[in-house]
């Protein structure tokens, strides 16, 4: 029997510095069976903070403009994301998740002063070798019109299958006839922080992210995704349009990469790979209709 999905109906976004505080020194109980109940936060009549925005294009080579970024609304809805997972049916604490996959879509670009109803919830959660694989579904609505969608999905590396999926043979890496190059100061990360609201400590100095696990601080992969979409993405485009990306290995600050595309009126396949445009850090495509 499916049971009914409780609702969470807030009023505004909560602050996310509280958050990643909880998230990091909450705990669970272990379980044999994680169980993903269904659970929907709603946040409705929420407009896009202009000062906050104006940080965002800035270290995301975004224009500006009248419109929101393609990838905004997903940093708008990051705290939703957060409070989903810190909620006692969540059977993981958020800390430690791994972004793995991203795809969002528009129907038509979002103008700045809109306001929008933000409804996120629990997708699919399936059981990996190195953990759970768990999807976050979000959706913006305008006057009762959803006209923006993004799905999330998150590596909890807890409780895996231990089964490896059969190696198959190796595909030569796509070429690419168009390339850019950008350089990533070691401050990046909290810069990108300061317009994000996502002070998680592995993106900030060296000494904090050895503190989880990392010889230095690594760029956010929603920073390399907007920065992608800042440069393939035209400026005048406010039709509709999507953008699927993998993450892949991390980024290293200070650093320098290479996005590698090819780009047609349609849209782009890319990649986001290091200086010497060999190890990727992040693939996709964006489409445009």
């Amino acid at each position: 029997m499916n049971t009914a999905a409780r609702i969470i109906e807030l009023d505004s976004i909560p602050g996310l510095p509280g958050m990643l505080v909880k998230a990091a020194t909450s705990r669970k109980p272990a379980q044999r069976e994680p169980q993903f109940p269904p659970l929907v936060i709603t946040a409705r009549g929420i407009t896009a903070d202009t000062a906050k925005l104006q940080k965002f294009n800035e270290v995301c080579g975004f224009a500006g403009g009248e419109h929101l970024p393609l990838t905004y609304p997903h940093i708008m809805a990051f705290a939703l994301h957060m409070q989903l997972m810190l909620e006692p049916e969540f059977p993981f604490t958020p800390m430690g998740a791994v972004h793995v996959r991203n795809r969002i879509s528009q129907r038509r670009a979002l103008r700045a002063g809109e306001a929008l109803d933000f409804t996120v919830r629990l997708g699919d959660a399936e059981q990996v070798a190195k953990g759970y694989e768990v999807s976050i579904v979000t959706e913006v609505a305008v006057a009762g019109e959803t006209v923006w969608d993004d799905l999330s999905v998150m590596l909890i590396r807890k409780g895996g299958s231990g089964e490896k999926k059969a190696k198959e043979a190796a595909a030569a890496p796509p070429e690419f006839s168009q390339s850019v190059q950008w350089q990533l100061p070691a401050d990046m990360g909290r810069r990108y922080a300061a317009a994000s609201g996502d002070y998680n400590p592995i993106h900030l100095y060296p000494i904090t992210a050895k503190l989880m696990g990392f010889k230095r601080q690594i760029m956010h992969g929603m920073w390399s995704k907007s920065r992608c979409v800042a440069e393939l993405l035209p400026a005048e485009h406010a039709g509709a349009a999507s953008v699927d990306v993998a993450f892949k290995l991390p980024i290293f600050l200070p650093a320098t990469v290479t996005l590698m595309h090819n780009s047609a009126g349609s849209g782009s396949d890319f990649e986001l790979r290091d200086a010497a445009g060999e190890k990727p850090h992040l693939a996709g495509r964006l489409s445009l209709e």
